[in-house]
């Protein structure tokens, strides 16, 4: 049997060390008798947060496969730096066509999926949506609006909906669903920090709390909670926002539309861009109550990699980052057909994160561990 893991590992720590641990006992107990794997469907070098990895996708894969990853596939980047509706959305298309699926398992911070399906039920009703347009008239962010119409039509606590790992659960249900993915769904309880927590804990750390200990240049190896190879991996590798502002102030002024972008922030943006002096004075004056930052940083870098509303159409499918060099027999039961993932759009990316990170893409092929 197989099981699919959807990750970003930026980077891997050892919470998800335990994820995929608890996912191959998972798979143990479902089928006992068979040549089990996981195939880890993971964001390439941008992020669904608007952020840049801070190691290249290569480097990642590689992490993933020491950690007991069989294979890893890339997430295309115009799904991977898209909100959790579409990045979820891209996930399901890749797991859709891995064949002998039979096992979809996700990080969650409530592990009660009947719970989550249920919240996926109603927030992908009519009434839902009826509810989250008038309050998106009255000025509230989508997250807000969402969260008041789910209060009037559940007695779910929506605590519960709106914590980081649990929206992007719920979303992956909701496009099993659609997709008519046919696999078992099953949520991991997230443990150690919480995702937005950025202090060290004392077993697991979030990813966010990691990045800014080595932002201030906390290197305590003990403390971060990561493997050795990781730490190895990190050490004096650099993102440089400033880069990332420079590309998009030139580029936004020519640009037409932008993915994701159905509210003209894109002109917002190209307003500010000509007054901002650095990256986070840029998101400072571009999000509004209703635009989260998270939205702009979204925005910024699909304008960046050139990713218009006409993009999708364009992916194909995507590729394949690394596999373990025992299960390369894996290899025969992805079947995406049609063209693989656009060569433009793939390498403008890595040029992109070439000129944005320390951590350089040298050689975009498949890695054998």
């Amino acid at each position: 049997m197989i099981a699919a893991i959807i990750v970003e590992y930026n980077p891997l720590h050892n919470g998800h060390i335990y994820h995929i641990e608890q996912t191959k006992k998972l798979l143990s107990e479902l089928a006992p008798n068979e040549n089990n794997s996981i195939v880890a469907i993971m964001s390439g070098n941008f992020t669904e947060r608007g952020d840049i990895a801070v190691l290249n996708k290569y480097t990642r894969a590689k992490h993933a496969i020491m950690s007991g990853v069989d294979m890893v596939i890339e997430l295309p980047a115009i799904y991977a730096t898209s909100s959790a509706e579409y990045f979820a959305n891209g996930a399901m298309q890749i797991a859709s066509k891995i064949k002998n699926l039979g096992l979809i398992c996700f990080g969650a911070e409530c592990d009660d999926i009947n719970t989550l399906c249920e919240i996926a039920k109603i927030t992908t009703s009519k009434e839902f949506d009826f509810q989250i347009k008038n309050h998106l008239k009255e000025g509230l962010s989508y997250p807000v609006s969402s969260e008041k119409a789910l209060k009037n039509l559940s007695k779910i606590d929506t605590k519960i909906a709106n914590m980081p790992n649990n929206i992007l659960a719920i979303e992956y249900i909701k496009q099993a669903i659609k997709q008519k993915i046919p696999a078992k769904l099953f949520a991991i309880k997230r443990v150690g920090n919480d995702y937005n927590d950025s202090s060290l804990n004392e077993q697991f750390n979030s990813a966010k709390a990691i990045r800014q200990a080595i932002k201030n240049e906390n290197t305590d190896f003990e403390k971060l909670k990561m493997p050795q190879y990781v730490f190895d991996d990190l050490k004096n590798k650099e993102t440089d926002y400033e880069k990332l502002f420079a590309i998009v102030a030139n580029k936004c002024l020519d640009m037409q539309n932008v993915y994701e972008d159905n509210e003209g922030i894109l002109n917002r943006i190209k307003k500010y861009s000509q007054i901002a002096t650095d990256y986070n004075q840029l998101l400072d004056l571009a999000h509004t109550k209703r635009y989260t930052k998270s939205k702009i940083k979204r925005i910024l870098l699909h304008i960046a990699l050139n990713h218009t509303q006409y993009c999708l159409k364009e992916c194909g499918k995507p590729n394949i980052l690394a596999v373990k060099s025992n299960k390369k027999q894996l290899l025969s039961h992805i079947d995406f057909g049609g063209e693989t993932h656009s060569i433009e759009q793939n390498a403008f990316a890595n040029k992109i994160y070439n000129i944005v990170s320390s951590d350089k893409i040298s050689q975009d092929s498949m890695l054998i561990i």
